[in-house]
Formats: C-alpha cells, structure tokens, sequence
C-alpha cells in the first residue's frame, strides 16, 4: 500500500508539471530526440487524467489497507 501511496504522489507531481507549458515543451524535445512524436495537446490531456489515476491509486491502497486490518495475524 505503501508503494501505492508513492507512486500516486508522483502521478500528482507529474500532474503538476504538466501543466507548465516551459516543462511541456521540455518534454516535447526530448520526445523528439528519442524519435518520438507527442504534442502539447497530448500532454495538456494526459495532466487531468494522471491525477485521477493517482486518486484511484490512493483509494486502492485505503482499500488494502483496510483488508489488512481485518486479516487475521
């Protein structure tokens, strides 16, 4: 669950940076370096959904959590 609640924050950081147009571009570039094509509009798109996952992960890792409390030890 741990690991779960990790990798949630970093759905949310990338979140958070994808929604600065200078780091967008950054990563347009590098994209492009590696032969890669993906656009602002892409990347604009992908921030939304990249919190909501990380919403889901976060409510995940609640639920298991939650299991583990009632498994017997």
């Amino acid at each position: 669950a741990d690991q779960m609640v990790a990798g949630a924050e970093q759905m949310r950081r990338e979140s958070a940076r994808l929604r600065d147009p200078a780091y967008r571009a950054t990563q347009i570039e590098e994209a492009r370096a590696r032969g890669e094509t993906v656009t602002d509009a892409e990347l604009q798109a992908l921030s939304p959904r990249l919190a909501t996952q990380a919403e889901r992960l976060d409510e995940r890792a609640v639920a298991l959590r939650e299991r583990a409390a009632r498994q017997p030890s």
